[in-house]
């Protein structure tokens, strides 16, 4: 492998953070499952849980799209440090560090005047597959620093 196509497989992981990001902040969380392998698992050890394939995963972002559609959820992630490690042509390892501000609030009283910050990381493997690079395992870390105030009930308690 030269250079240019560890650095084309590079971005391609990095983006791959930046749309699960931007999925559950702006767009549509349940969109995120199409980034995923169908065999994928994600690993919330903040939370003691595993899911296994899309459609767990489905049931998951569901949730908080429901939350997003009653604006009364309100989050936004901010990715730092993001590094990929390309092991071949068809497999690379990423982490990336992540601050989570999020709020229980409707927009419709106006901007939050509060947030209380989370702060965490994303290790992921990565698999290059015939419609192109996906996440096979994304696993989010213990909570590093969080405030009392930042616990947030998510609208089905999953």
């Amino acid at each position: 492998m030269n250079d240019l196509e560890r650095l084309l497989i590079e971005q391609r992981c990095t983006r791959l953070f930046y749309d699960y990001a931007n999925f559950g902040d702006f767009d549509d969380p349940v969109k995120a499952v199409r980034l995923f392998t169908d065999d994928a698992s994600l690993i919330l050890k903040n939370r003691g849980k595993t899911f296994s394939g899309r459609k767990e995963f489905e049931a998951l972002f569901q949730n908080q799209k429901e939350g997003q559609l009653s604006r009364k959820m309100l989050q936004r992630h901010v990715l730092s440090q993001i590094m990929i490690d390309v092991k071949d042509s068809d497999h690379a390892t990423g982490q990336a560090r992540v601050t989570l501000y999020r709020a229980e609030w409707d927009l419709a009283q106006g901007p939050c005047p509060y947030v209380y910050p989370v702060i965490f990381q994303w290790n992921d493997e990565f698999v290059r597959t015939s419609e192109g690079w996906k996440i096979f395992t994304h696993t989010v870390s213990q909570f590093a620093f969080q405030a009392p105030e930042a616990r947030f009930s998510s609208p089905s308690g999953r």
